[in-house]
């Protein structure tokens, strides 16, 4: 069987997984490490801001990640270029998250982040890549076949 734009579904998948990843990791990570920043130098209702915060860019990246795949699978069909409209948000969003996590480790102050953190924004960045190289090599099936 010969799927459409195969490449560019496998490093969607791809891409969507890693960005899935580094959500599901990345709350966890940001929020162990920087509780006693937080504590030290504030006041305790700002922790349950930032964990708050730090839950919905874990949650957008997630939604990234599936978004990812989606658009990696509509890539397959005759619509192409809604799936690189898809994967272009889906990276958008994702690169928001990361972006804004590393905005909240520098307004608190952490400006050496832990390895756990290091790989999970690696995961997130080297999966906005993946996806982004999907987008652009998806192909336009033509709609008619050429005449030879």
């Amino acid at each position: 069987m010969n799927i459409h734009n195969k490449n560019a579904l496998i490093l969607s998948i791809i891409g969507g997984v890693l960005m899935i990843t580094s959500g599901a990791s990345g709350a966890i990570a940001v929020v162990d490490e920087l509780a006693d920043a937080l504590t030290a130098g504030f006041a305790f209702p700002i922790l349950f801001t930032f964990e708050a915060v730090m839950g919905y860019l874990a949650v957008m990246m997630i939604l990234a990640g599936i978004v990812s795949v989606i658009g990696g699978i509509i890539l397959t069909t005759d619509r192409v270029w809604l799936g690189r409209i898809i994967l272009l948000g889906a990276i958008a969003a994702s690169v928001l998250g990361l972006m804004m996590s590393l905005v909240q480790l520098t307004m608190v102050g952490t400006i050496n982040m832990g390895i756990t953190l290091q790989l999970q924004q690696s995961l997130g960045w080297v999966g906005a890549i993946i996806a982004f190289v999907a987008r652009i090599i998806a192909d336009q099936k033509p709609l008619i076949s050429p005449s030879t």
